[in-house]
């Protein structure tokens, strides 16, 4: 086997993150003394996380949000009847592995349309 096609064949297996990245993730699976199962899975989730995170922007530009807010940006003194700490566990999802439904009601201007995107 020759380790100097490996990048061009990731590439056609469409892993461009993990080809993209290679030489540091194996190297932080050296620095950490892992197993080859152990490396794989590192590779794994790189590349799964890559791709976790390109079906989100990809989701926020078909949205087309007028702008791209953060819970973190979230003026809760402009909004004092929601409870932040109520919000940041709603923004953890256990609700949706719980099979719960989630309903936000309030008057226009409250800030349901900035929260809402933290659920998705």
């Amino acid at each position: 086997m020759d380790a100097d096609h490996l990048p061009e064949m990731l590439a056609r297996l469409k892993l461009t993150a993990l080809r993209d990245r290679l030489d540091t993730l194996l190297d932080e699976a050296a620095r950490r003394e892992l197993s080859l199962r152990e490396t794989l899975a590192l590779l794994c989730e790189a590349e799964v996380a890559h791709r976790e995170e390109r079906r989100i922007q990809m989701g926020l530009g078909i949205a087309k949000f007028p702008f791209v807010r953060t819970l973190e940006g979230f003026d809760f003194d402009a909004q004092p009847s929601l409870d932040p700490k109520q919000i940041r566990d709603l923004a953890a999802c256990r609700w949706v592995a719980n099979g719960d439904a989630l309903l936000l009601l309030g008057p226009p201007g409250v800030g349901k349309s900035q929260v809402l995107p933290h659920f998705a």
